[in-house]
């Protein structure tokens, strides 16, 4: 005599709650998983805009002489003496850009907001005396080859030649630390800013108390690496 043997089947009760577990597990994983997959694309996104502002540095020197001798100090800090600059020593070594002269223009309406929320520790990357343009691939680059004295409140050329940079354009975040970000010439190379600071200077400044303002140069003192410590 044969005997038959029953096969089990789950119930609906308990596939409900399996799926409901998968569920649970991808609702805590998937935020990590996005968050880790949006700070990779940054890093990629400021690692290909910071070699073309090397490659053109490079090209620019090669034909102009020294980056110190771009500067003309005697000149009025205004944005047609700004776009000078920059046609002269940067716009030749771009291809295919759009150029922005003044506030509002290619669609960047706001400024860059900090971490902290600070409005002094904004940044306004048209308008303002800069000179801003748009790449093929969106990345927005505002050049500001002068400095602000605090004490005497004036504008003055040189302290370092700066680059305001908004890897998507006038897209939104718009915070700096998490798509706007500032490279600058130190030490005849383009580096990110702050690196001639101290680790406990950039990381209070890279903070979500600071300013945001050192974070690229902390994500290349951290091995081109957005590290737990990072105020994303």
């Amino acid at each position: 005599m044969k005997h038959h043997k029953t096969k089990k089947a789950f119930t609906l009760a308990e596939v409900l709650i399996t799926l409901g577990i998968i569920g649970i597990v991808a609702a805590m994983t998937m935020p990590v998983l996005l968050g880790n997959y949006r700070k990779q694309q940054t890093v990629a996104q400021l690692k290909k805009v910071y070699s073309v502002l090397s490659q053109a540095y490079t090209m620019s020197q090669n034909d102009n002489g020294p980056s110190e001798d771009w500067i003309n100090s005697s000149q009025e800090i205004n944005t047609e003496n700004v776009k000078k600059y920059v046609q002269t020593y940067w716009l030749p070594y771009f291809k295919s850009i759009q150029e922005c002269s003044k506030s509002g223009d290619c669609s960047y309406n706001t400024t860059a907001a900090a971490p902290n929320g600070s409005a002094d520790s904004s940044l306004a990357l048209t308008g303002n005396n800069r000179y801003t343009i748009i790449l093929t691939d969106g990345t927005l680059i505002a050049f500001v080859p002068f400095s602000w004295d605090e004490e005497e409140q004036t504008q003055y050329w040189g302290g370092n030649q700066k680059f305001y940079v908004d890897l998507n354009g006038p897209k939104k975040p718009n915070v700096i630390g998490k798509d706007v970000f500032i490279f600058a010439i130190y030490g005849n190379k383009i580096a990110g800013n702050c690196m001639t600071s101290s680790e406990a200077y950039i990381n209070n400044e890279c903070s979500r108390s600071g300013g945001g303002q050192c974070c690229s140069g902390k994500i290349i003192r951290d091995g081109w690496e957005i590290k737990d410590d990072y105020p994303w």
